[in-house]
Parts: C-alpha cells; sequence; structure tokens
C-alpha cells in the first residue's frame, strides 16, 4: 500500500489555496506525490503536463467550474480513465446525480474527515472491474434520482392550493439544478395561450420578462421541434431565436434555456422554463429525473386544478343549497302568518260566536248544549293544532326572543310532550350574535336532532350545548341512548334522512356535522361552524 501510494500523482483541484493545502498535506502524510491546481483552466495544464493517477476536484471555480474540467477530461479518450473523486461544498443529490453520471468515482461533500478522502483515494487507485464499477454508478445514481423524486412528491402533497404547488416547483428546481431562472407557464382555457403563472429567479423579473415568458402554443411550436411537446424531458432553445426582438433584465443575461414540457393525462398542460446564465448541460441521468419531475409536477398541477374544481362546484352547490333552504324557510314563514292571520284568525271568531250562542241559549235542550260544547272543543282544539302547526313552520320565538331562548322553549315543549321521562338540559356558552338565517340554520338542526333523541333515542337524559370552541361555533347534542353503529349504512325509512338534512344544512353555512356513536353508548352530533360565516356582522 504504501509503496503503491508512493508511485501515485494526486491532483488536487481546489481554488482556495487553504482548503488545496489543507488536502495535500494529509495526502502526502499517506506517501502519495500531490500537485495542486487552483483553478479549472490550470487543472486542464497540468493534465496535459502529466497525466495523474487521480483527481479530486472542487466544483465551484470561477471561469471553468469542475463540472466542465470534468466533461472536457472524460470526453477525451487519453484522459477518460482518470478516476476524479468530486470534493465539493454542493451537497444535494442532484448534484450528486450530475458528478456520478459525469463520471466520478466518488463524491466527498465538504468539511470531509481526511482518514476518509485518504481511504477514497485508495480505493479508486485499485484496479477496477469496469462492468461492476459501472453497475454501482448506476444504483447510485438511482438511488440518488429516488429520493429527489421523493423529496419534491412529499413537498407537493402537503398542499392542494395552485400557489403553493407551482411555488414548490419553481424554488425547488431552481436550488437543486442551480438556475438563475425557473419559471411555469400553463396553458390557458383557450389551449392557445401559455401564461406565465410562477417565476422564480436570482435577481428580480422584469415586466419584459414577464412578457416573454406569456407566449402562445404557436410560437412554441416554432421554437420547439412538432414532437417536442410530446416527449418528456428538457428541450434546449435558443436563446436569440426565444427573445426574438422582446427583452429581459434576466431572460438577457442567460446563455442556456431549456422547456421541460408538462403533461398530464397526454395532455399537454403548460411548460417549466429552466435557464442559466452559464453554460449548462445535462446528463442523461439529469434529463431522466427532469422527465420524472416534470411528469410528478403536471400530476400535482392537474390535481389542484380538479380540487379548484371540485371546491368551486362545493361553493356554487352552498350557495344554491342556501338558497334553496332560505326559501323554503321564507315560504314557512309566508304560509305560518297566513295561517295566524287568516285561518287562525277565522277560527277564533267561530269559537267566540260558537260561545256567544251557548251562552244566549239559556234553557235549550241538553243535546243542543252538548253538541255546542263538543264544537267548542273541535274548535279550541283545531287552534291548539294550527299553532302547534305554525310552531313547527316558523317558531316565533325565534324571530322574538333569540336563538338561546328559542332552543330552551323548545327542549322543554319536548319534554312535555316526551311519552317515557326524558330530561333535556339546555348548556349555553358563548354564542355571537348570528344572522338570521344562521339561527334558523342552528335551529333546524337542533331541532331535528332533539326529535331524534325522542324518537330513537329511548334515552332518559340528554345535553344541548351552544358555544364557541377552538375558534367555533359548535352545537352539540348528546345522549344516554341505545346509539347506533354508523359504520353501518341506514336503512330507507329510519332517521338516516334527518341526519342528511342536519348535515345539508351545516353545509350550507360552510360548517361541518359529525356523529359520533356506537351500540349501547348512547349518540353525540356536533355541528361546527366558522364563526366568519355566522357573525352578523
Amino acid at each position: 500500500m504504501a509503496e503503491a501510494a508512493s508511485t501515485a500523482d494526486i491532483l488536487v483541484v481546489d481554488d482556495e489555496p487553504d482548503v488545496a493545502r489543507i488536502m495535500s498535506i494529509y495526502l502526502e502524510m499517506a506517501g502519495y506525490g500531490v500537485r495542486t491546481a487552483l483553478g479549472g483552466r490550470q487543472a486542464l495544464e497540468e493534465v496535459r503536463k502529466k497525466k495523474p493517477d487521480c483527481i479530486l476536484l472542487d466544483i465551484m471555480m470561477p471561469e471553468i467550474d469542475g463540472w466542465e474540467v470534468m466533461r472536457v477530461l472524460k470526453s477525451d479518450p487519453l484522459t477518460a480513465d482518470i478516476p476524479i473523486i468530486v470534493v465539493t461544498a454542493r451537497s444535494t443529490d442532484v448534484d450528486q446525480i450530475k458528478g456520478f453520471s459525469g463520471g466520478a468515482v466518488e463524491y466527498v461533500t465538504k468539511p470531509f474527515d481526511p482518514g476518509e478522502l485518504t481511504r477514497y483515494v485508495a480505493r479508486a487507485l485499485k484496479p477496477r472491474d469496469e462492468v461492476v464499477e459501472e453497475e454501482l454508478r448506476k444504483d447510485r445514481i438511482r438511488k440518488l434520482q429516488l429520493s429527489t423524486i421523493y423529496d419534491i412528491t412529499e413537498a407537493l402533497i402537503s398542499t392542494l392550493e395552485i400557489e403553493e404547488v407551482l411555488e414548490i416547483i419553481a424554488e425547488k428546481l431552481l436550488m437543486l439544478f442551480g438556475l438563475d431562472l425557473c419559471a411555469i407557464s400553463l396553458l390557458d382555457p383557450s389551449g392557445k395561450m401559455l401564461r406565465l403563472a410562477c417565476g422564480r429567479s436570482t435577481s428580480q423579473l422584469s415586466q419584459g420578462d414577464t412578457a416573454l415568458l406569456s407566449i402562445p402554443t404557436a410560437r412554441l411550436e416554432e421554437l420547439l421541434p412538432p414532437e417536442s411537446l410530446h416527449i418528456s424531458g428538457p428541450h434546449q432553445v435558443s436563446i436569440r431565436d426565444f427573445v426574438a426582438g422582446g427583452s429581459g433584465s434576466v431572460i438577457g443575461l442567460l446563455q442556456s434555456l431549456y422547456l421541460l414540457p408538462l403533461r398530464a393525462k397526454k395532455k399537454f398542460t403548460g411548460v417549466i422554463y429552466l435557464g442559466q446564465k452559464g453554460y449548462m448541460r445535462f446528463s442523461d441521468e439529469e434529463r431522466d429525473l427532469l422527465s420524472a419531475i416534470g411528469n410528478e409536477a403536471a400530476m400535482a398541477i392537474e390535481n389542484t386544478r380538479l380540487y379548484d374544481n371540485l371546491r368551486y362546484d362545493e361553493e356554487v352547490h352552498r350557495g344554491l343549497l342556501q338558497r334553496l333552504i332560505t326559501a323554503q324557510e321564507d315560504e314557512r314563514r309566508r304560509v305560518a302568518i297566513e295561517l295566524h292571520d287568516g285561518i287562525v284568525q277565522n277560527i277564533v271568531s267561530a269559537l267566540f260566536r260558537l260561545q256567544l250562542c251557548s251562552a244566549r241559549l239559556g234553557e235549550a235542550p241538553k243535546e243542543v248544549r252538548d253538541a255546542l260544547e263538543e264544537a267548542q272543543e273541535i274548535v279550541n282544539a283545531s287552534v291548539v293544532e294550527i299553532r302547534r302547526i305554525i310552531a313547527g313552520l316558523r317558531p316565533t320565538m325565534l324571530d322574538d326572543l333569540g336563538l338561546v331562548v328559542a332552543l330552551q322553549r323548545y327542549t322543554q315543549s319536548l319534554q312535555n310532550e316526551a311519552v317515557s321521562p326524558l330530561r333535556i338540559e339546555v348548556r349555553e356558552g358563548e354564542v355571537p350574535p348570528l344572522t338570521p338565517e344562521a339561527e334558523t340554520t342552528l335551529f333546524r338542526i337542533a331541532q331535528e336532532g332533539l326529535n331524534n333523541v325522542v324518537k330513537h333515542s329511548r334515552g332518559r337524559e340528554a345535553v344541548l350545548s351552544i358555544g364557541v370552541r377552538d375558534g367555533k361555533l359548535e352545537l352539540a347534542i348528546r345522549d344516554d341512548g341505545v346509539g347506533f353503529e354508523t359504520s353501518i349504512p341506514q336503512r330507507r325509512g329510519t332517521h338516516s334522512y334527518g341526519l342528511v338534512g342536519m348535515r345539508e344544512r351545516a353545509q350550507s353555512l360552510g360548517g361541518t356535522l359529525d356523529i359520533n356513536s356506537s351500540p349501547g353508548n348512547g349518540t353525540e352530533v356536533i355541528a361546527r361552524f366558522p364563526r366568519c360565516r355566522c357573525r352578523g356582522w
């Protein structure tokens, strides 16, 4: 080992003299002969003077960077077999993919362990099986590709907001590939125009840049071969052709520009612009990675669009449902008023006349007096029944006394009318001022829930609570009844329709309705509403 080391010539390439000197010292202590080059240009000159046995290569260097040095050496048959160990501060998976796909045998990130570095050099100097080395290199690249895709996918699935998804894609690509520009333009509904949706760059984009990044699809077809839009992966375009008379403070400084088509469900949906101020070339492995990232990005964008469409449809449905419920309540109110002001008044008037007749008949036959008394009882019962119907159509207490008092009165009437003993407790917390629509919705949900307690629970106690909890207005009904299995769909004809109606009413105010129950453990129904949807101011 020491004898092999004494004959090995190591070239250390780093533009920082102190770092180059430290690496040289450790390698010389291990018995290697060491030369140093303080830049890419000097490194190529040293190689031309004498072919080294191994190169330790920094990446971030002025003029000619490490990527270009490695490309030049690996493209020359005379130097292609020199083992190159990348030693750099760049540590992303994409950088490592670039290193291994460019021909590096090892990739070391700064700060490094000197002992590890000398072991890497010793390993690189050993005779190598090219087939095994190639398989090892491909395996490393595959793992790095999967790691990168996983990280991006994990970030993308964390949100369904289109703006956030686009920002994640642009920022990830800008960082991973060391870009100066990453912008995303999406196809508009007409299918004839790509409009800039998100742009990230190392400097501020100008209006000219924004204009250049929003282009007609016909213009895109001029810049790229027709088949390019149907082939995944980045496609290089000429900066001069792309600008074509326009101007941009960022785009005008680029030397390299690639377009990455986005396709979802086999349809072209947009493009990602990848630009760099210096010379940029993607290896086959980087192209494969960009292709996979493009597919993931396209699907994420498509999913957010579907979510936006679904959310819009839900908003429309909620609005229509609210209008329907409002119309129903308005109709109920109208019918209740007509019953109260029309039929009830007429019946009461008839009752007074019956009472007057009974008083004036005096010593009328008993059969006549009995018939009149029976008629008065029937009319009285009719008035009570109609008033009960009116209260069901539109409880006047809700308009006159407010939600909480209306709920208290309603629970009292249910307890009085219950066939079996039932105690219902009303617990009032903080209740903010509510719109009439919100009060009606909450009352109807409570009304249906309490009716279910009376009809189906077979319980002896129930609690109705209302108030603000965790920033939301909460209405809850809990009973100690028989409960039911929530995982089993309820048969038609049971109270499941009532639960559906309660949920729809809650959703009409942007709220939710949760049902917790199990056989023998009672039932809990909780409706929650955002305060902003319920407050009357």
